[in-house]
């Protein structure tokens, strides 16, 4: 294909999101001084009940980001509720509001490319013109790319908290497309982890994709993609 423009999102295509989030959330109940405290515990140790809260968060977070792809809560919203539940469901005393702020700066300073990250950004660069389209929040997303190894391969980040559109929604699509100049959806592909929000969103607005799944997830949700890779180094044959 005679593509322009590739646009890929951010974690778990590029980043490993996951041990982000983990340094993220540990440093922040260590800052919240969790782990020196004892008024929290009744019959575990602390490590005991910070990984069920953990769990918890993980659930309630996923959900919150699936509800905000389908326009059902909104960003900020999502950034405090989820501390908001937490705190709600295992008694503990801090503010939601710090907390967030906490791991928001933590989250912004995780920066975790996968093995083949740079070499397939700098490959990329090389023949197209290349725009990370991102649901993530603009003050945790910003930093880890322009911090990165990736970020003299990138021409520009676009963030759905600047455009007021999510992925699926084809508006962000769209507005990146306007970015670069380009009219022809020939010659542009999404490339990304979530069938929900990239190669959705990518079909909404009537471009190719290419589906990441680097976890060798299962795909039962009806939404095909034009191409599947297992490993980023499989986009150099595709791309």
């Amino acid at each position: 294909m005679n593509y322009k423009l590739v646009l890929i999102d951010l974690d778990d295509t590029l980043f490993d999101y996951p041990k982000a989030e983990n340094s993220a959330f540990r440093s922040t109940f260590e800052e919240m001084g969790f782990f020196k405290e004892n008024k929290f515990l009744k019959n575990q140790n602390s490590e005991e009940f910070y990984t069920e809260i953990k769990k918890e968060y993980e659930k309630i977070n996923s959900q919150l980001w699936k509800d905000l792809e389908k326009g059902v809560v909104d960003k900020e919203e999502l950034k405090i509720i989820r501390f908001e539940k937490i705190i709600k469901k295992f008694k503990l005393e801090y503010d939601s509001q710090k907390m967030s702020e906490i791991y928001l700066k933590k989250l912004g300073e995780g920066i975790f490319p996968f093995k083949s990250t740079k070499k397939l950004c700098k490959y990329l660069h090389s023949k197209y013109k290349v725009g990370i389209v991102t649901n993530g929040i603009k003050e945790v997303q910003y930093p880890r790319i322009k911090n990165s190894i990736i970020a003299k391969y990138i021409d520009k980040i676009i963030v759905s908290d600047e455009i007021g559109a999510n992925k699926p929604d084809k508006r962000i699509f769209e507005y990146a497309m306007n970015c670069f100049g380009i009219k022809d959806k020939n010659e542009v592909i999404m490339v990304g982890d979530s069938l929900g929000a990239d190669i959705e969103g990518g079909k909404n607005a009537g471009i190719d994709t290419c589906w990441v799944n680097l976890r060798n997830n299962v795909n039962d949700t009806g939404i095909i993609s034009k191409y599947e890779v297992t490993k980023l180094e499989e986009l150099f044959e595709i791309l």
